[in-house]
């Protein structure tokens, strides 16, 4: 089983996914490659584009978490919990898979509600 997301610890792991999208775009920029045919700059650009898509997934994942983390929004779920008609029980935060427009599938930890178990209000009779 999963371990929950800590509070701050999704945001502070997408931030650390950056941060290592942008060395790994740093080493595409200082790498030396003589492009000497089509095939060549057709292969240059998709690696540039795929770690260009990364990092602009993966912000917008950190912008995605950030709401999800924020009071304002907390205050909206809670009033929305709160108008059910059946009582909701929060069961933490749960990595959900967002596809962003770009493509790109993104975690961010956010609050999992379920419906309470109904009491059962006949009673089982115990067997002997």
């Amino acid at each position: 089983m999963k371990e929950a997301p800590k509070e701050a610890g999704q945001a502070e792991e997408i931030q650390q996914q950056i941060d290592q999208a942008f060395k790994e775009l740093d080493r595409i920029r200082n790498t030396q490659q003589s492009v000497t045919d089509p095939d060549g700059l057709q292969a240059i650009e998709r690696e540039i584009l795929q770690a260009t898509d990364k990092i602009a997934g993966l912000m917008t994942a950190l912008k995605i978490q950030q709401a999800v983390d924020s009071d304002e929004l907390n205050e909206k779920a809670n009033e929305l919990v709160q108008a059910m008609p059946e009582k909701l029980k929060n069961q933490g935060r749960r990595l959900v898979s967002i596809r962003t427009s770009r493509g790109a599938a993104v975690k961010v930890a956010a609050p999992y509600y379920s419906r309470k178990k109904k009491k059962n209000k006949r009673r089982k009779k115990k067997k002997k």
